[in-house]
Order: structure tokens, then sequence, then C-alpha cells
């Protein structure tokens, strides 16, 4: 029993070892790097893309039933037998025999199942591939939401690092005052306070970024170990001014050819091709088949294997077989009323989705004019508050004016500052959610980053 520690130390150091193999140098990320790795990474995506693989197998299934089967078969018989007179071990004989043959059918006609399950697959196949390329523009917003997510902890991080080291600046400052009997000792606790209060708000900064780090790397299907820098330099396109105004009235024309609602039209018309199939078991359905067959028999006198084989018993025979269904049990009707109903659901989800659309573009748009007037508020609040705190430190300095008004124009500033950077990453996101929800992001992101990523072209 003692050994027991020892051997639970020692696994814990072996599987400590092996997560520490594990750990991936870290990576430096731009945001075409992001957009790369997500659309050829992305877990969502490939499952979209094995969809279309699918979709693609039964259109080829679907062809095959225009063309003619062919069946080979062969068999042979070793028989050993009496002459049911004497034991077959006194009297028993050893015969073989031997059959082939190939078989051919067609179908000719089957009301207008063949025809309409064929384009109900294709249908089915176009709004597969509309729904990766769906995907793909939901992919693309996510990961740069989620990687300029990131960079904006970063800058709360920056802004609250400054702000807890102007605080604990001040925190000396006022310690040695009250130490010389200048200050008195609600300042210094006042003080404490804004220090812890800065410390708690850092620490929830780190932990914010941390956790939009591992959404990153979960949605690049990255290794959580692995470090990951942003590298956004030189990202002029973030900049309010560069960021472009949406055309309206373009963007509501494009809303309609959004894939996802092209995708819904294709499985639309897949089930109006559904009803057809359904009426065809109404319908007459001609058949044609071909047989070639032959055989072998030692116990045949006439002509050995290869005469019988090849000269006496080859048999060829064809037929054309017509079938009128008469009473199925209600069946075919059944089946009709269920794909009316299927189709009446694909319209009433097209109805759902166009008018979601529409609410949501101008959803989008609301939130873009509306975070235009943000960050210009906040702006304007971050420099007034600046000026007022600095004109308020000369006062208290002087002594003319309370620990507390100071305190209060130094929490204004600081909200006000991290304000304008959620503002600033509202803008661009909420530009690009107007790109998705009217499908022209791919677009949009590569006339905004100005550079070229191979899997947006």
């Amino acid at each position: 029993m003692k050994r027991l520690p020892l051997a639970y130390a020692l696994v814990l150091a072996i599987g400590a070892t092996g997560f520490a193999q594990t750990e991936t140098a870290p990576r430096d990320l731009s945001l075409p790097d992001v957009i790369s790795l997500a659309l050829n990474r992305n877990l969502s995506l490939k499952r979209s893309e094995i969809q279309v693989q699918l979709r693609e197998n039964t259109v080829v299934a679907e062809k095959a039933g225009f063309k003619p089967s062919l069946t080979a078969s062969a068999g042979g018989t070793l028989r050993y037998a009496g002459d049911g007179r004497s034991p077959v071990w006194e009297s028993g004989d050893l015969s073989d025999s031997a059959n082939a043959g190939l078989s051919s059918s067609v179908t000719l006609y089957r009301g207008d199942e063949l025809v309409a399950s064929l384009e109900a697959a294709q249908s089915n196949l176009e709004a597969s591939q509309k729904d990766f390329d769906r995907s793909k523009q939901s992919i693309l917003f996510q990961s740069v939401a989620r990687y300029l997510e990131a960079d904006l902890r970063l800058k709360q991080i920056d802004i609250e690092t400054e702000e807890l080291s102007t605080r604990l600046e001040n925190l000396e400052r006022i310690q040695f005052d009250f130490e010389n009997e200048i200050r008195i000792f609600a300042d210094v606790q006042r003080q404490r306070a804004l220090v812890a209060d800065s410390e708690r708000r850092l620490a929830v900064a780190k932990r914010s970024y941390e956790n939009s780090l591992y959404l990153l790397k979960d949605l690049l299907l990255l290794p959580p170990v692995t470090k990951i820098t942003l590298n956004l330099d030189g990202a002029n396109w973030l900049e309010p001014e560069n960021i472009s105004e949406p055309n309206v009235e373009k963007s509501l024309a494009s809303v309609l050819d959004r894939p996802d609602l092209l995708a819904q039209q294709f499985r639309l018309d897949a089930a109006k091709q559904g009803i057809r199939v359904a009426e065809s078991g109404r319908k007459i359905s001609v058949n044609a088949s071909a047989n070639l067959r032959t055989s072998y028999s030692s116990n045949n006198q006439f002509g050995n294997f290869g005469a019988q084989f090849f000269e006496n018993q080859p048999d060829v025979s064809g037929g054309l077989s017509v079938s009128l269904p008469i009473f199925d049990r209600r069946r075919t009707e059944t089946n009709i009323v269920r794909a009316k109903l299927q189709r009446d659901q694909e319209e009433l989800d097209m109805a759902d989705l166009m008018q979601a659309a529409e609410t949501d573009f101008r959803l989008a748009l609301l939130n873009f004019n509306s975070t235009k007037l943000q960050l210009k508020a906040s702006k304007e609040l971050l420099s007034s508050a600046e000026v007022a705190l600095e004109a308020e430190q000369a006062r208290y300095n002087a002594g003319a004016a309370t620990l507390l008004d100071v305190t209060t124009l130094q929490s204004t500033r600081l909200d006000a500052a991290v304000s304008v950077e959620e503002s600033r990453f509202d803008l661009f996101v909420n530009r690009l959610d107007i790109a998705l929800q009217d499908g022209t992001i791919e677009a949009f992101l590569l006339n905004q980053l100005n550079t070229k990523i191979l899997e947006l072209e």
C-alpha cells in the first residue's frame, strides 16, 4: 500500500509531461491567416461539405436508373448418387453439371418517377451547395468577429493596466502626503479602493481575453494549448473613416440572392418534384428484359462439355412487360398527400426565411448607424473627460478640489476609453453583419482588407 502514492505521483508526472509535449509553438495570426484557417479547418464547414458529397452521390444513383442492368451468373454441381436398387456404396455414380447466364433489364417508362426523381436529386444537390456557401459566409463572420473581439479584450487590458499604474502612483503620492499630514486617512482608503477596483477590472479583462482566444482557437480547430498572438499591424481597414457605407437599395436587392434563400428555393423545387414522383404510382410502367442461359450435365448424352455448353444448350430470350396499378390500398394517394404537405412546408419555410432575411438586414443596418453615433459620442466624452480630469487634478493639487472629484473623473475617462474601443469594434462588426445579411461578405472583406485571400476568390 505504501507504493500507491509513489505510483500515483509517477502517473501524474508522466501525464503532465505528455500534456507539455502537446503544446505547440506560438502562432502569430493576421486576419487573412485566420480567415484561411477557418475556411480550411472548421468542422461545421467540413460537415456541410460532406452533405454536398452525399447529394452528389444521390444524383449519380438517380442517373443510373436510366441505364440497363447486366448480371452474370455461373455455377457448378458435383453429384454422387445410387441407382435406387443397390446400396449407394456399391452402385453409386458420380456426375457433374454446370450452368451460366447473363440477364439484363431496363425500365423504359415509369410515369414521371425517373425524371422527377433525378430532378429532385439535382435540386437537393444545388440546395446543399448553397447551404455550403452560406455556412462559409457564417464562418467568415464568426472568425473575423472573434478575432477582433480578442483584439478588443487585449486593448482593454492595456487600458486597465495603464489606469492601474496611474492609480498606484496616486496612492503613493497620497500616502506620502498623509504621512506628512497633508491628506486625511480617508483619502488613502479611497485611493486604495480605486486600486483594488482597477485590479479587479484588469483581472476581468484578462479572463475575457483568454476566453476569446479559446473561442477563436475552437473555431479554427487549433489545439487549446496553442499560444497565439494577434497581428493587426497597419490595420488601416479597421479605422472608422475607412469603413465603407452600405448601399441600402443595392443590398436589399442582394438579399434575395443570398445563398440560403436560393437553397430554400431549390428545396421547394425538390418538394414539387416529389409530388410528381408520388403521382407516378398511378401510371403504367414498361420494362424490357433479355436473358442468355446455357448449361452442361454429364448425364446428358448429347455431346461433351464444349458441345453442350456452347452449341446445344445456349438459350436466348427477351421480353417486354407492362404493369398498371389498380388497387394499392391507397398507398399512392397517401404518398401524394404527404408530398403536397412537404411542398406546403417548404413554401412556409421560404416565406419565413425571406421575412427574416430582410428583418435581419434592417437590424444590422440599424445597429451600424447607431454605433456610428455611439462612437462619436464616446470620443467626445473621452476628450472632455481628459480635459476635465487634467483641470481637476490641478485644482486637487492646489487643494481646491476633493479626491472624490478627481476619482469620479478618472472613472469617467476610463469608461469612455473602453467605450471608444468597444464602439470601434462594434462599428466594423456591424458593417460586416450587413455584408453577411445581404450575402456580399466575401466581396466586402476582399475590398476592405485590400489583400488576396485564395479561399475568398
